[in-house]
Parts: C-alpha cells; sequence; structure tokens
C-alpha cells in the first residue's frame, strides 16, 4: 500500500514518538526545522503533546498514540515527520489502530528507534514506511544536505544518495527481495512480537548508533538464534556512527557479520548511505530492491509513491 507523494504547501505533521526535546535539549533544532521546512514551502502541524516530557520521552505513550492517531485521520496532514529517535518507540505502538492507518494512508518517516514504529505500520497496515530524517535534523547546520534526499523523494518521487553512493563487496551475490529494517538495536525489540516484518526472504538494511564490536556480536548471535539468517537474502550495512567516527579500523560492523554469517551464502554489501550523524538517503520500507554485487550497486525497483 502506498501513500500519496508530497506537494509543496502540503501540510507537515510532526510527532513525538520517542525521546523529548528535552534530552540533549533539542529545542533551537525544533524551532528552527519548523521555520527551515516552512521556508521550503510546506506548512507545519504540531502534535498536540510534541513539547511534552515524560521520564525524557515525548509524552506518556497514551499521548504518543494519541498524537500519532490524530495526525493520520487529519486529511490536512498528507506526510508525518516523527519528532526524534531514543528509546522508547515500542511503549506505544500497541495502542495504536492499524484499521484507521490503513484507512488514512500517507508519507511516514524517521529512523534510529522510529523503525520500530515504521516496521510495526508496515506489518499490521501493507502501508510502505520511510527511513529518513527525523524532523529535529532540519534544524542542524546540514538541513540543505538533509533536505536534498527528502525533496528528491517525496517531492520528486527518486531515490537520492542510496542508489548512487558508493558500495563495498563483503560477500559477493546477486538477489532481489523486499527491504525490511534500519537500526539493529531497535529492531531487537520486535523479536517475539507480534509487530515483527515475516523475514522470510527479505533484505535486510542494519546501521547503529551506539555501539561496540562485543555489541555486534551479541546482535547477530541473538539475530541467528531467533532465525533470521535463516530466512533473510540478503544484507546492506549503513554507517555505525561509534565504529567509523575515527575511520574504518578493524573491526566493523560487516566484518563482525560476516564472521557470524559464514555457514551462509546471502550477498554482504555496504555503504555510507544511511545511518546516524549524516545526511540520509530516503529509503522505503516494505518494496522490492536489488542487491547488484556484479556492479556494486543496489536500487529499489518498485513505485514507493502514488
Amino acid at each position: 500500500m502506498l501513500a500519496n507523494k508530497l506537494n509543496y504547501g502540503d501540510t507537515i505533521g510532526v510527532v513525538g514518538v520517542s525521546n523529548s526535546l528535552d534530552i540533549n535539549n533539542h529545542y533551537e533544532c525544533f524551532y528552527k526545522a519548523e521555520r527551515f521546512l516552512q521556508d521550503k514551502g510546506f506548512k507545519i502541524k504540531r502534535g498536540k503533546y510534541v513539547l511534552e516530557n515524560y521520564y525524557g520521552s515525548a509524552g506518556t505513550k497514551e499521548q504518543m498514540a494519541e498524537d500519532m492517531m490524530n495526525m493520520f485521520k487529519d486529511k490536512e496532514v498528507k506526510a508525518i515527520v516523527c519528532l526524534k529517535g531514543g528509546q522508547t518507540c515500542n511503549t506505544f505502538i500497541d495502542l495504536l489502530d492499524y484499521d484507521v492507518i490503513k484507512q488514512n494512508s500517507k508519507i511516514i518517516t524517521g529512523y534510529s528507534d522510529i523503525t520500530v514504529l515504521l516496521q510495526a505500520i508496515y506489518k499490521n497496515t501493507g502501508l510502505v514506511t520511510f527511513h529518513g530524517e527525523s524532523f529535529i535534523h532540519f534544524g542542524e547546520d546540514d538541513a540543505e544536505e538533509k533536505y536534498k534526499e527528502f525533496e528528491s523523494a517525496f517531492i520528486n518521487k527518486k531515490i537520492g544518495k542510496f542508489h548512487t553512493g558508493d558500495k563495498k563487496i563483503i560477500r559477493s551475490g546477486n538477489v532481489q527481495g523486499m527491504l525490511m529494517g534500519t537500526n539493529l538495536g531497535s529492531m531487537m525489540h520486535l523479536l517475539g512480537t507480534n509487530y515483527l516484518p515475516d523475514m522470510q526472504d527479505k533484505i535486510l538494511l542494519l546501521e547503529s548508533y551506539i555501539t561496540s564490536p562485543n555489541e555486534c556480536q551479541r546482535r547477530f548471535a541473538h539475530l541467528k538464534q531467533y532465525g533470521i539468517f535463516d530466512k533473510v537474502k540478503g544484507i546492506v550495512i549503513g554507517y555505525n556512527y561509534d565504529l567509523q567516527k575515527n575511520g574504518d579500523t578493524y573491526p566493523q560492523m560487516e566484518d563482525i557479520l560476516l564472521e557470524y554469517t559464514k555457514e551462509y551464502n546471502f550477498p554482504i554489501i555496504k555503504c555510507n548511505d544511511f545511518g546516524h550523524e549524516m545526511a540520509n538517503s530516503v529509503i522505503p520500507i516494505g518494496v522490492n530492491m536489488k542487491i547488484d554485487c556484479d556492479n556494486k550497486k543496489v536500487e529499489i525497483v518498485d513505485e514507493f509513491l502514488n
């Protein structure tokens, strides 16, 4: 199920789904992001509780669910850009009315912890959701670069640097499958729940923010024990901030993944086009993509917006 593309003059809704603005004092970024997107020609509608702080979250779980449902019901709102990531996106996904969401399909985007919500919505509605910038990141110094990817995908219906960026082959192979992901730590919150999409024959995108080689070992062992590696057709590794901030020192996430999946033959490809502390390419969750290791390429092959 596809949402409609965005047009200049449309209303963008902003909803807190995880950490509050109090965490790391992101109020200035929030107000700058509002002005930035307004200057680009959009109207901005705040969720009722977007400025709340409840134990570090942007409201109680009931408030976050209420704001999210109100944005889906609001006919004026054409896209929902989630406020910021954090730790508590999984606290309210069981409070959402997925039938209502299915009846009111629209763009919803964010990354990091927000990918819990993106995958839960896809699993329960079939709506294609989007890994992309959270709202506050349009208030940062590189907002123009980030907006270029936003405009390319949501206005012009074209994938940006995810297609054009440099790729590194970790294990060869050419496959096509439906794309899922993207944050490794956040994905673990969905294991064993009714909100994890079926991973059979999927291509998994993985990135991380605060991590270490031991953390990667623990996560990959967990995914292996849960049977995820028995199902997926391929994996794309994105930018991993903690492991890459000082250069590509060994071991990187892809090195550990290669070791933990040595008995499998699915392709693994590395790129730096999605992740933390960078300008993210917008990537649709729930569409088919190709991994073409022969030509060091990845490509979204389905339409992702109406």
